[in-house]
C-alpha cells in the first residue's frame, strides 16, 4: 500500500490523465497552461477540437465530490483563461473549443487507478 502525499497524487493524476487521451487518439498540445486568470491543467487537441481538460485526483470514489470542486468561480477562470490560450494561439482559431474534466480515482487498499472522462463537462463562462 503505497501512500502518496496531496501534491504527488494530483501530478500522478494529471500524468493518467494525459496517457488516457493520448491512447484516445487526442494530441497534446499545452500542459499546466497558465496566465494571470488562472491554470489550465491540459490542453488537447483532436478531430479540429481544442479541449481545455480540468483534472481532478481524488483517493476516495465520490464523482459528486470532485465535481463541486469545479465550481462556477472556477469554470469562470478556466473560461478566460482558455479565451486568452485562444488569442495568444490563431493557429487554432478555426478549431471549436470544448471543456472537459477527468476524475482519476485512486485506490490506496491495491493501490490502484480508474480514469473518468466527462466530455464537454461544462460551456464557457466569460464575463464583460
Amino acid at each position: 500500500m503505497n501512500s502518496y502525499s496531496k501534491q504527488d497524487l494530483a501530478r500522478l493524476g494529471e500524468d493518467l490523465a494525459l496517457k488516457f487521451l493520448i491512447t484516445s487518439g487526442y494530441v497534446i498540445v499545452c500542459r499546466n497552461y497558465r496566465c494571470q486568470f488562472g491554470e489550465i491543467d491540459l490542453i488537447v487537441e483532436k478531430d479540429q477540437h481544442l479541449v481545455f481538460v480540468e483534472v481532478k485526483t481524488r483517493s476516495y470514489h465520490s464523482l459528486q465530490s470532485a465535481l463541486d470542486n469545479i465550481t462556477y468561480r472556477k469554470q469562470v477562470k478556466i473560461s478566460q483563461t482558455a479565451q486568452v490560450y485562444c488569442n495568444q494561439n490563431p493557429a487554432y482559431s478555426k478549431h471549436q473549443t470544448r471543456f472537459d474534466v477527468i476524475v482519476v480515482f485512486y485506490d490506496s487498499r491495491d493501490n490502484t487507478f480508474k480514469v473518468q472522462h466527462l466530455i464537454d463537462a461544462f460551456l464557457p463562462i466569460l464575463l464583460d
